[in-house]
């Protein structure tokens, strides 16, 4: 493969990652009617990836760049119309899309290739924004890598799913990679690849704070550039799916921040500004009375030894067997991490 793409490919996840931040920080897209995420949202989001490309596999080339041109046209416009109204927004979505249409017609490979890359990037910034201001949580992410991950493991190496798609959209308008060469060995990124690179550090923004976004940010390069450098000097030779490296790294960074703070910034309080706060350390055991005298908060009556309260704002959140459970049944309700004491 090309030493200088491969350089680039990382220079390009890079950039990627940066202009999703600034759009994080300066645009604010409105919030979908969906509520809140669910297991079961992310459970519907991977069987959605996991099955898409066996349909794609029973329809012909052309069908499905029809499919991913709509798609990402769509992607488009939702991601420019905060930014220049939704009319005008349709407008270079509209022309972007047709440009790169006209070209795959002309047989102008190298231009179809610039077109679509320019049309993902803005596609994957608008929906890596979308999901993360809309309140998709580390939690969420980290299970929808884990899923990618073994499912990558499993179309690449064990079936020749991902050969097979790949083959049949590669030099096609509206392709859904990131391709910086063409040929029978390109330097490129799958689309689910390069989502969760960009989508992560976002998410990881919000929830823990800018150092956690920047250490997500700086290991997605990290692991791009960790498989160049691997096809580069030819430990790698044929396709090998990027989140084989990421997924693991940010279920890992997920984990680690959440021990850390023991929780979460909320959607609402990072947009307010409130600073993420660190996890408090869990107070001794007290007996009822001297737990109200010390925290000047009533315990609940009828409350057993041995309960644990999560306590903020002046009052008992929540109660729970465990510091953790009662914890996690006052993250909704506190704004910062609760205090957890238990009662002996």
């Amino acid at each position: 493969m090309n030493p200088f793409a491969l350089v680039a490919l990382s220079a390009c996840a890079a950039a990627m990652i940066g202009a999703a931040a600034a759009y994080f920080v300066r645009v604010r897209m409105p919030r979908p009617p969906v509520g809140v995420y669910a297991a079961s949202d992310i459970a519907f989001l991977s069987v959605g990836v996991v099955v898409a490309p066996l349909l794609y596999l029973s329809l012909s080339g052309a069908a499905v760049s029809a499919v991913f041109g709509l798609v990402l046209g769509l992607a488009v416009q939702f991601t420019l119309a905060p930014v220049c109204g939704g009319r005008w927004a349709w407008a270079p979505a509209l022309a972007a899309t047709a440009v790169t249409a006209a070209f795959a017609f002309a047989d102008r490979p190298v231009a179809v290739r610039v077109c679509t890359d320019l049309l993902l990037v803005v596609a994957v910034v608008g929906v890596a924004n979308l999901w993360a201001q809309s309140g998709m949580r580390p939690v969420h992410v980290a299970a929808f890598a884990a899923v990618l991950t073994g499912y990558d493991l499993v179309a690449t190496t064990l079936t020749r799913v991902t050969l097979d798609f790949a083959t049949q959209v590669q030099g096609r308008p509206f392709a859904p990679m990131f391709a910086l060469t063409g040929g029978d060995r390109p330097v490129a990124i799958g689309l689910g690849d390069l989502l969760l690179l960009v989508l992560f550090p976002l998410v990881a923004t919000r929830a823990f704070g800018r150092r956690a976004g920047l250490l997500a940010a700086s290991v997605g390069v990290g692991a791009t550039g960790v498989v160049s450098a691997l096809f580069a000097v030819g430990a790698l030779t044929a396709g090998f799916p990027l989140l084989t490296l990421l997924g693991p790294l940010i279920v890992a960074q997920h984990l680690v921040w959440t021990r850390r703070y023991g929780g979460e910034r909320r959607t609402v309080d990072w947009r307010a500004g409130t600073p993420v706060r660190a996890r408090p350390r869990d107070e001794q055991a007290l007996p009822a009375a001297e737990l109200t005298a010390a925290l000047a908060v009533p315990v609940p009556d009828g409350s057993p030894e041995g309960t644990w309260f999560a306590v903020g704002e002046g009052r008992v959140l929540a109660t729970g067997p465990t510091p953790g459970q009662a914890r996690r049944a006052a993250g909704r309700q506190a704004p910062e991490v609760p205090v957890v004491i238990r009662m002996v």
